[in-house]
């Protein structure tokens, strides 16, 4: 079983400069999981490149989380596409050769 390591949300806002409501949106929106441990919040440390990443997407573009949420599905439709793709090469590959 793999272990996750968790990062208290307080900490890492701290550390970033993203502020902790902002980490709410995120999970709100349903963009990512965090931990509610008694009165802490915790992130897991494999969500950090991808908060990083709204986050950019965010401030430096100015797409609201809306529009992420958007991208998201997008980019999650893509991988699937090209995912399908790669099978049916492969699979058009064995009648070519």
């Amino acid at each position: 079983m793999e272990q996750e390591n968790y990062i208290l949300v307080k900490h890492y806002c701290e550390q970033t400069k993203i502020s902790d409501s902002f980490i709410d949106s995120l999970h709100e929106y349903g963009l990512i999981e965090y931990k509610k441990i008694e009165t802490e919040t915790y992130i897991s440390s494999d969500d950090i490149n991808e908060i990083e990443r709204i986050d950019r997407l965010h401030h430096e573009l100015g797409i609201n989380l809306e529009g992420i949420d958007a991208l998201n599905h997008m980019l999650s439709r893509l991988r699937e596409m090209e995912s399908e793709l790669r099978l049916l090469r492969n699979r058009l590959a064995i009648y070519e050769k």
